[in-house]
């Protein structure tokens, strides 16, 4: 079991505050995600990486590394290890021939590993995650474009009845954000929501004075933002998120919600 967090933003933001003082913090998260830290954000320009197979709520790792990130788009993820052990190659998230992907459930990995080409098997860790995340990357490479290969992905695992909990993920090529709700079982565990910020006029009485000064500071320096989180990280209005449904978020920072097979 795992928690995701990732954002799209109109101008380059650090993860300070996602990571360690909204109300429900990636921090506070990962008291139950204890196995590993990592967070991948693109600048614009190339994607950097960094993770660290121990909890998050402890590493002085995690701690300059939200201070020193500036991304456009950010995928972070904190784990609790289901399959393979809690070292750095199993730690999410993975950067692939232009993608990146953490994940949020498990999956059969060796009915999994039958649909993976030979030349897409260079796995770096020994993970259920990573064999689905180079099965999409196979099949959106195969079909032109990341959409139609998740579609494909989804239709490959279904027909050939892979067993899994969750499917749920977030991934980038740089240029969009996706998130994939699309969990088997335990609906009220493996959720996903969006906020658009800031979204229509705020209620600021409503917010804690932490998020309120957060809130002002962005506006006041022109920010906009879409997060996406496996669970809503403060009080503002969060959107679920329905199964079997993708969360597509373009550069214009408009989304699209497409129903999945």
């Amino acid at each position: 079991m795992c928690r995701l967090f990732g954002l799209y933003a109109n101008i380059p933001v650090d993860v300070e505050f996602s990571f360690y003082h909204a109300e429900n913090s990636m921090a506070q998260l990962s008291h139950y995600n204890y196995s590993g830290w990592g967070i991948a954000w693109f600048n614009g320009v190339k994607w950097e990486l960094v993770k660290e197979p121990s909890a998050l709520h402890v590493s002085k790792k995690a701690r300059s590394t939200a201070r020193r990130v500036r991304g456009l788009i950010i995928i972070s993820h904190v784990r609790l290890a289901t399959t393979g052990g809690e070292t750095l190659e199993n730690t999410h998230p993975w950067l692939y021939r232009g993608y990146v992907f953490a994940h949020n459930g498990t999956v059969d990995r060796w009915d999994l590993l039958r649909l993976v080409r030979h030349e897409y098997r260079g796995f770096e860790g020994e993970t259920d995650s990573e064999v689905l995340f180079h099965l999409i990357v196979q099949e959106a490479l195969d079909a032109g474009g990341f959409l139609e290969g998740v579609r494909r992905a989804l239709e490959k695992i279904n027909g050939e009845e892979v067993g899994y909990s969750s499917l749920n993920f977030l991934a980038s090529d740089g240029h969009q954000l996706y998130a994939l709700r699309y969990a088997k079982h335990s609906l009220e565990y493996y959720t996903l929501y969006y906020l658009e910020r800031p979204m229509g006029p705020l209620s600021l009485n409503k917010l804690s004075e932490t998020t309120l000064q957060l809130i002002r500071a962005k506006l006041a320096h022109g920010e906009r933002a879409v997060l996406v989180a496996s669970e809503p990280l403060t009080e503002e209005n969060w959107l679920e998120i329905p199964n079997k449904h993708m969360l597509i978020v373009d550069k214009d920072l408009s989304v699209k919600l497409i129903e999945m097979p």
